[in-house]
């Protein structure tokens, strides 16, 4: 398939499909924080195109990553529905953002032009992914099995009403406004670095919050269906989206998927946040070799 003047190879995306889907439905996430830098390092997708099209790859495997997890009573629906009217109005907002960074020209480092979108961007995902990778290394390494054990958050005790009762997972006088507002945040994430919130949305639920591993990974699935449909029309409005790459990469997503979401109940809290953060480091390491890559 040609794109953007270069072959790609649709083998070897559809292949990419199958291995970021099998994560998203391990760790109840969209997968976009690994698709994104993937497609642009490794079949040099422009970076705008590959955000657009990854949000659009991840209606399919966020829901089948969604009705599995519902299958074995992983997550609390009511945080879903609390996170999606933000959601939605945050991925407008990261559009835009991004639309703008998209036409705001380029920087020179040691005589190569790069893209302010492309710096700010990459960026913005290194620091985010760094800082959650982090957490979920060093929980991961407590030799009592704390991913599952863990008390009630700083941030189950905000006290701006209303309140909600999460009965899935234990915790009461929850603020309703508070999940709101993360939803707004996601969503902005979701839209602006094709990530689908999951990545950001777990240590918060886990860390602030108090959620086990297993109730987390399941939770906010449901938010990124419907951000993934929302940040795909937004995008193909900019031109983002390429229909073809999106079709290549569901081929095999939702069977893989599935086995993702069986697989997390098979391993402990533990090491499902040691794993975690694995995969997010090869994120990382994805981003910056972009960065490098364009100015040697």
């Amino acid at each position: 398939m040609l794109l953007d003047g270069h072959q790609i190879p649709l083998i070897g995306v559809a292949a990419l499909g199958v291995v970021v889907a099998y994560v998203a439905g391990m760790f109840g996430i969209g997968g976009g924080f690994l698709m994104t830098p993937l497609l642009v390092v490794l079949f040099r997708i422009p970076l705008s195109i590959a955000i657009g099209t990854g949000l659009c790859q991840m209606i399919g495997t966020s829901l089948v990553a969604y009705l599995r997890h519902r299958t074995v009573r992983q997550g609390e629906v009511r945080f879903d529905v609390l996170m999606l009217p933000g959601s939605v109005m945050g991925v407008g907002l990261g559009a835009r953002t991004l639309a703008v960074l998209s036409h705001a020209g380029s920087m020179t480092i040691a005589g190569h032009a790069l893209p302010w979108v492309n710096v700010i961007v990459e960026t913005s995902y290194a620091v985010l992914l760094g800082i959650v990778a982090f957490n979920y290394w060093r929980q991961g390494k407590s030799p009592v099995d704390i991913l599952q054990q863990l008390r009630p958050g700083p941030l189950s005790r905000v006290r701006v009403g209303p309140f909600v009762t999460l009965p899935a997972v234990n915790l009461a006088h929850i603020s309703a406004p508070l999940i709101a507002y993360i939803g707004l945040g996601l969503g902005f994430l979701s839209s602006l670095l094709g990530i689908g919130g999951g990545v950001a949305l777990n240590p918060i639920l886990i860390y602030g919050f108090g959620f086990p591993i297993k109730q987390a990974v399941g939770t906010g699935i449901l938010v990124l269906f419907v951000t993934a449909i929302v940040g795909t029309v937004t995008h193909s409005y900019e031109g983002n989206v390429d229909l073809r790459l999106a079709s290549v990469m569901l081929v095999g997503a939702t069977i893989s998927a599935q086995l993702g979401a069986l697989a997390s109940r098979r391993i402990s809290g533990s090491a499902l946040g040691r794993i975690h953060a694995l995969v997010i480091l090869g994120a990382i390491a994805a981003v910056l070799w972009d960065l490098v890559s364009r100015v040697r």
